[in-house]
């Protein structure tokens, strides 16, 4: 009888095994990447619909994968060893007009200029005008961060001549570069501001105006080539990111949660850790603002694109020396899958995130 049992036993794992390797074969590969070195907690628009099954309801396997930086998700993209890619927008807009790169914006994720100048909380710089003579920190040099510099620069009559620019690296070292004084100010974008405070360090943005509110800063991109090939894949892709960002606005707490879930070794050691949830829950409501997702409803056409935002953001371009040549602004974006992202209905996504922990 034990025999027995052992076989029915076998048997049954192996079918379980055989089925779960079948429903993988139906699902369609996708290589997702994400334009930084250290997929935290506060990338949820990639993360959590992964973590909730959102991907998978749309038959797709998707790998989220860390793209490095904006300029090395573009390359991911361009050489096909990644599908889609969220990434800034300046420097895809850049090259699409100069060069006409095969790269267009799918869904925009972060709906909000992100980009800020930080310095220490006792420096006496209080304005861009203030930067001149003075040393900027980025990231690195292919980043949104360096237009963002220039742009800024000659609203106020300076030049990148009137700076000196450093490349500092991203987290840490950029950290580090601010608070010993190697550099007296930095570019770097609010969840990544956020991610310093929790770190220890004590910075101060420099005030930006209202006109930054109402920009992309951080888009889904394909080529048009794999575009044409795989609209199902965009459109379950902007889907899954769309019903995910539903979740998220409902209950960021529980994104968090199911983020430890999915990373068990980006948990803390005790779950229960108030102190570890505030600073989780700092990052990632710092996203939440950046897409937008505090203040538009549940319903909201969520992926949507507008080409007043593009015009916006190509005259910025423009002003900052780095298109010459202005574009029909419609090349930048495809706005066509925007109707099938929010073919969902919100309420049971939000229900589900204001119950999570109570059953």
């Amino acid at each position: 009888m034990k025999h027995a049992a052992k076989s029915i036993l076998l048997a049954g794992a192996v079918a379980l095994a055989q089925a779960g390797a079948a429903v993988a074969a139906d699902l369609k590969p996708v290589t997702f990447a994400v334009a930084t070195a250290d997929l935290n907690v506060g990338y949820p628009f990639a993360t959590l619909p992964a973590a909730l099954g959102y991907f998978e309801d749309e038959g797709l396997d998707v790998s989220v994968v860390p793209g490095q930086s904006s300029a090395a998700t573009v390359q991911l993209l361009l050489t096909g060893r990644a599908n889609v890619g969220v990434a800034q927008p300046d420097p895809v807009m850049i090259q699409r007009a100069k060069a006409g790169i095969p790269l267009v914006s799918v869904y925009p994720v972060s709906r909000r200029g992100t980009n800020r100048f930080i310095v220490l909380p006792d420096s006496d710089i209080q304005s861009v005008e203030d930067l001149k003579g003075k040393t900027v920190g980025v990231g690195d040099l292919g980043s949104g961060s360096v237009n963002y510099l220039k742009a800024k620069l000659t609203e106020v009559g300076l030049s990148m001549d009137d700076v000196q620019l450093l490349a500092t690296g991203y987290g840490t070292p950029g950290h580090e570069a601010l608070k010993n004084g190697v550099t007296d100010a930095a570019i770097s974008f609010t969840g990544g501001i956020a991610r310093m405070k929790v770190a220890g360090y004590d910075v101060r943005m420099l005030p930006a105006p209202e006109a930054e509110s109402n920009q992309y800063s951080y888009n889904l991109f394909a080529t048009e080539e794999y575009i044409a090939e795989n609209p199902d894949v965009i459109k379950g892709i902007g889907r899954a990111m769309a019903r995910a960002t539903v979740y998220l606005k409902n209950n960021s707490e529980a994104a968090v949660k199911i983020f430890w879930d999915q990373y068990p070794d980006r948990a803390p050691k005790d779950r229960s850790d108030a102190a570890a949830m505030e600073r989780d829950l700092m990052i990632l409501q710092a996203q939440v603002r950046d897409m937008a997702a505090d203040e538009m409803p549940d319903d909201f056409a969520w992926g949507s694109q507008d080409p007043e935002v593009y015009s916006r953001m190509q005259d910025y371009l423009v002003t900052a020396g780095q298109i010459e040549t202005p574009i029909d602004v419609s090349r930048y974006y495809d706005d066509s899958f925007a109707e099938a992202y929010t073919d969902f209905d919100p309420a049971p996504i939000a229900e589900a995130a204001k119950a999570y922990g109570t059953n």
